[in-house]
């Protein structure tokens, strides 16, 4: 069996496909109180965002994240929260030519073999679109850890 949770303490559960109508990721054992910067938010998500140069994928996705449950008047309440993004420019046609064909350099292979399934509109689970929820996840740590840091230092 397969898991999409990763950590103990502070665990991330991630969820969506690339070509799905949305990507997004739970998070659960994050502590109250914690004030969250959306800017700090967005300019993690703009550092990871595709279409910004040659050499990632040219899909234009502004990853526009909405945090739908655990913040109670811009601070976190301790409850788990979740992090939606929703995939606008996804255009799943693109990849029917690919339909019978496993891309090289993509996980395409190694996903049909290990789960028996296969979502060749872009890799589904195993697309690098899904880090968008990871690196929303990984902003609200750091803000955790930017506040453990306070604490010890006052």
């Amino acid at each position: 069996m397969a898991s999409n949770s990763i950590g103990e303490l502070f665990q991330i559960s991630s969820y969506g496909e690339s070509h799905g109508q949305e990507i997004g990721v739970m998070i659960d054992g994050c502590p109250a109180g914690i004030e969250i910067d959306h800017y700090f938010i967005r300019a993690e998500l703009d550092r990871r965002r595709p279409g910004q140069s040659d050499l990632t994928s040219q899909r234009k996705e502004q990853d526009q994240y909405e945090i739908c449950s655990g913040v109670f008047e811009g601070k976190t309440t301790g409850a788990p929260m979740l992090i939606r993004i929703a995939n606008k420019d996804h255009r799943s046609s693109d990849y029917t030519k690919l339909q019978d064909v496993y891309r090289p350099s993509h996980a395409d292979q190694t996903y049909d073999l290990k789960y028996g399934i296969r979502d060749h509109r872009g890799g589904g689970r195993s697309s690098a679109r899904i880090t968008a929820g990871w690196v929303a996840a990984g902003a609200i740590a750091k803000l955790v850890l930017r506040r453990i840091g306070d604490s010890e230092i006052h």
